[in-house]
């Protein structure tokens, strides 16, 4: 079944979805938030990674094996200034995250792969670029078709505002919902979701996996 999930800010990482919630069966996706200085260190394990930075600024250092990457993640104040940076993380590597002075916020998206690909590290604006990795990552204008999962991130300035967005399935009638602030709409493969509408200023971040998202709105 198509919902939404609500989660609280908090200091170091939230799990927010996993494999096996919501009709989801590769998807996972989470929060990190680090106080100015702090550190988080993780372990790919069996699945690629993307970051993409919300907020702030952290240094991000991969790897092991040879299999090396180091970089500023990170350009922007907030959400609604200036486009993501975003890092794609190879199975089975090492990565390591130190915020700067003003904190970084991260959203962290994983999928099972094996694929032996170098990890890459995306300026602002650059998260467009052909990769060899499964996930997928656009903000701001999209909607999702059948044939990939999906998990979407609403914001609002203030955190004040909602968009209606319309749900549906080739079987089933479309159904609307209206999502808030920090809402994170999750669309399993077969489904696909159009936003119809918004208040106020949206923010969307949306990681597909494994197939590419097409534009059906205008930027927000």
């Amino acid at each position: 079944m198509l919902t939404h999930k609500s989660w609280t800010v908090a200091e170091g990482y939230t799990r927010i979805l996993t494999p096996g919630e919501l009709g989801i069966t590769k998807l996972h996706f989470g929060i990190l938030n680090l106080a100015p200085e702090a550190t988080f260190f993780d372990h790919s394990d069996d699945t690629e990674v993307a970051l993409i930075a919300l907020a702030g600024q952290g240094t991000l250092l991969v790897g092991h094996n040879g299999n090396k990457a180091n970089g500023i993640l990170g350009e922007r104040p907030d959400v609604f200034q200036g486009d993501a940076c975003v890092a794609y993380i190879p199975h089975h590597t090492t990565y390591e995250i130190l915020a700067s002075k003003i904190g970084v916020e991260i959203a962290v998206c994983k999928t099972p792969s094996d694929m032996d690909v170098p990890a890459v590290i995306f300026a602002a604006g650059e998260a467009d670029a052909q990769t060899d990795y499964q996930l997928n990552i656009r903000e701001n204008d999209i909607t999702v078709g059948s044939g990939c999962e999906a998990v979407c991130l609403y914001r609002f300035p203030n955190a004040e505002g909602s968009a209606t967005v319309e749900l549906a399935h080739p079987t089933q009638a479309a159904k609307p919902l209206i999502l808030h602030h920090n809402d994170v709409l999750v669309i399993p493969s077969a489904h696909h979701a159009n936003v119809l509408s918004h208040e106020g200023v949206c923010y969307q971040l949306c990681v597909t996996c494994p197939t590419r998202l097409q534009s059906v709105l205008p930027p927000f």
